[in-house]
């Protein structure tokens, strides 16, 4: 029996509690394997706003899980900043075949096709990948810790309208709630690589390679 694929979340990806909780929530009902390294952990604590759990501190007192090795070589990669290259040699050094960001244009479609990789949003990944159980187990994950204010879990998911609008009409039926229209500075670039999301099969057609799917799973 094959591992379950692997994904490497970014630090604005974890830095949004929101998005990290259906992320891992929903890897871990799915039977999906994810991880983050060191320096995508500090990017994410930096970036934390407010009252919001440090990523840190949610690894280290909630999930338990250990960080991805760091890759000790970045200069040959393409992709144009030093940050954003420590980002994807990291996802390489851990053997990730998504990268899951909400800057998927900062990568170099070189760099993710050289390892059979695939840069993808948040939004977008999950409406494709995840199962309905495995959303719901994050939209009630989410309402159960939701205290100022407290919200059920039709709230919570009528809320994910906002910056998940995608994943809301991915599962429109799941609760009996409409979104909330969705904030106007969506993220243009939404996938980018050759990995199918659905199966991680080698992308290699012109449709496949804009939306990340293969033929099978192409509706």
């Amino acid at each position: 029996m094959s591992e379950a694929p692997l994904l490497f979340l970014d630090a604005n990806a974890l830095a949004s509690p929101v998005t990290r909780t259906l992320l891992i929530a929903g890897a871990r009902a799915d039977g999906l394997r994810w991880t983050w390294s060191r320096h995508v952990e500090v990017e994410a604590d930096r970036h934390a706003r407010g009252q919001a759990s440090r990523t840190s501190i949610v690894r280290k007192t909630i999930l338990g899980t250990e960080l991805s090795p760091t890759a000790q070589v970045i200069e040959d990669l393409a992709t144009d900043t030093v940050q954003d290259r420590h980002v994807v040699a990291d996802a390489i050094r851990a053997g990730a075949r998504h990268l899951i960001t909400t800057d998927v244009d900062d990568f170099a479609f070189d760099d993710l096709a050289a390892h059979g990789m695939s840069a993808v949003s948040p939004d977008y990944f999950i409406a494709l990948r995840f199962t309905e159980q495995a959303y719901r187990e994050g939209v009630d994950l989410l309402a159960a810790v939701q205290k100022n204010p407290s919200r059920t879990a039709a709230e919570v998911h009528r809320m994910l309208g906002r910056r998940h609008p995608r994943l809301v009409a991915q599962f429109a039926g799941a609760y009996d709630a409409t979104p909330v229209r969705a904030d106007p500075d969506q993220p243009s670039t939404i996938f980018r690589g050759i990995a199918c999301i659905r199966c991680e099969t080698h992308l290699d057609d012109a449709v496949g390679l804009q939306h990340g799917l293969c033929p099978e799973h192409r509706v």
